[in-house]
């Protein structure tokens, strides 16, 4: 059986606030430090909120009976890119700072289905960091969400630009 590579780091994962890699440096991160964020419960209210602001009502979140019919899902189920925002929401700090912008998110995967009421946490790991001048850096994250039975949700790779 092979360990999930973020179970390995748990022993020494960071307890940061939330907003604590928002708030760092790229000087001042190490390789592989892991950043967990706290909670957050998803609600039947943000999914239809979410369907409505967005235009996304896919049935798999707006209709219980067809989407209990899905062999994938058997009930609503939370949209991706709420979920995604709900992550963003948990590890990005809102005052100016030393991260400067978001320039990507690859590699994305859903893995496990988010439901109403289910609770998810965010890891990030310092994949890799460079010097792009004497005014910004990159940060390249590995994202892992989890779900409150620590069952990976989804994974992607961020891309920060930070000041160096």
């Amino acid at each position: 059986m092979q360990l999930h590579p973020l179970k390995l780091a748990a022993a020494c994962a960071l307890a940061l606030p939330a907003f604590a890699h928002a708030q760092t440096h790229n000087d001042a991160l190490d390789l592989h430090e892991v950043v967990v964020t706290a909670t957050r419960t998803v609600t039947r209210e943000d999914v239809d909120h979410f369907a409505t602001f967005t235009g996304d009502t896919f049935y798999a979140h707006t209709d219980e009976q067809a989407a209990a019919a899905n062999p994938l899902f058997g009930g609503i189920v939370a949209h991706g890119y709420l979920i995604l925002s709900f992550a963003a929401g948990l590890f990005v700090e809102p005052a100016p700072g030393p991260v400067l912008a978001n320039t990507g998110l690859e590699n994305l995967r859903f893995q496990t289905p988010l439901y109403p009421g289910d609770s998810m946490r965010v890891e990030l790991t310092v994949k890799s960091k460079s010097v792009r001048d004497e005014d910004k850096g990159e940060v390249h994250w590995a994202v892992y969400i989890f779900n409150q039975k620590d069952e990976v949700v989804a994974t992607y790779d961020l891309l920060t630009m930070n000041v160096p």
